[in-house]
């Protein structure tokens, strides 16, 4: 100890009673963790699990919630169904013609057709 005592106090040499001790840190604390902002809380809520009722199933309260809406929808409730509209519409779920294996097949023997036009074009495509 005696020899950090003998160092000359300066520039990236503070005094010896100001320096760290051995063994302890200089941010004891560290930095302070992050604020959760409401998604964070949100997911935390919805993905706590609920009993059903009359059974021992567990499910996550996002499901439960989903299946409640449809039960609503399904009685006639507008609302109900305008929102599940809408939740639908948001996930891209709606776009029923979204994948349509008519149109894919058809590109794929266009695609096939033009290479056989190119392959006529240049004299069958033997070596």
């Amino acid at each position: 100890m005696s020899g950090q005592s003998n160092r000359p106090a300066g520039y990236a040499n503070p005094p010896a009673q100001h320096r760290f001790k051995k063994g302890k840190s200089g941010n004891p604390c560290g930095r302070p963790r992050k604020q959760d902002d409401l998604w964070c809380h949100m997911n935390r809520v919805l993905s706590r699990k609920v009993k059903l009722q009359g059974s021992d199933d567990q499910i996550p309260i996002r499901e439960a919630l989903i299946r409640r809406l449809r039960e609503l929808a399904l009685a006639g409730d507008r609302r109900a169904l305008e929102l599940q509209r809408r939740i639908l519409a948001e996930a891209g779920a709606a776009d029923v013609d979204r994948f349509d294996p008519e149109e894919e097949k058809r590109k794929v023997v266009d695609v096939l057709n033009r290479i056989a036009a190119a392959m006529k074009k240049d004299g069958g495509g033997d070596a």
